[in-house]
């Protein structure tokens, strides 16, 4: 995976749980910490991203980032949940992505 590529997956990723550590997105992104280090710096250029050091820290996306603008319908959204419910392994994690990257601000589960 390009630099790129990997920079968009951590726009992805922590848009789906608004924040990571350092350490979780190097061992998901098969990259070194420094790696994650010198992206979130390119990164935070233009997104909204920051770093908290400490206990609770990691890195953060600002809440009010929504970088879709497609959107799922509240019947879409429950019809994926129910798939969600039932799907295994990597399905799962495709569908979790999808729920969080397009229905996430509707979500009422």
């Amino acid at each position: 995976m390009d630099s790129a590529h990997r920079r968009m997956e951590i726009i992805s990723i922590l848009s789906a749980r608004g924040h990571a550590t350092m350490r979780e997105l190097a061992w998901e992104l098969d990259v070194t910490r420094r790696t994650i280090m010198n992206d979130i710096i390119a990164l935070s250029f233009d997104y909204p991203v920051y770093t908290k050091p400490g206990e609770g820290g990691g890195v953060f996306i600002t809440e009010d980032y929504k970088p879709y603008t497609n959107t799922l319908t509240q019947t879409e959204l429950e019809t994926l949940c129910r798939i969600y419910g039932r799907a295994e392994g990597k399905e799962k994690e495709i569908l979790f992505r999808i729920i969080h990257k397009y229905g996430a601000d509707k979500l009422e589960i």
